[in-house]
């Protein structure tokens, strides 16, 4: 296998943020490169969602729920059922969000 040097001009501080989170899991950056390469060889195009990342989004609104309830009432700590049924909810959300994106919704 031949081998090619690709050099890539990129803000420092992106450079180390993405660095560290890779260091994190034991990967260095040559190696998660790599692996975005050869993924994007396997699906034939970019690896990942190109659509801007929402951050409120159906987990982020049932935490922020829970949160506003336990800060309202100190002593109303939630209970499993309500915790499980947020899970649930948020569940039912994603798969909605997913199946909508996959109609092009």
């Amino acid at each position: 296998m031949s081998q090619a040097l690709l050099q890539v001009r990129i803000d420092r501080d992106l450079k180390e943020q993405t660095a560290s989170i890779y260091d994190a899991i034991g990967m260095d950056l040559p190696t998660a490169i790599r692996m975005f390469f050869k993924r994007t060889v396997m699906v034939g195009g970019l690896p990942f969602d190109g659509k801007m990342v929402v951050k409120e989004n159906a987990a982020h609104r049932a935490f922020e729920s829970m949160r506003r309830k336990v800060e309202s009432s100190p002593d109303a700590e939630p209970t499993m059922d309500e915790i499980n049924a947020y899970i649930s909810s948020v569940r039912k959300s994603r798969r909605r969000e997913a199946a909508a994106a996959r109609q092009g919704v």
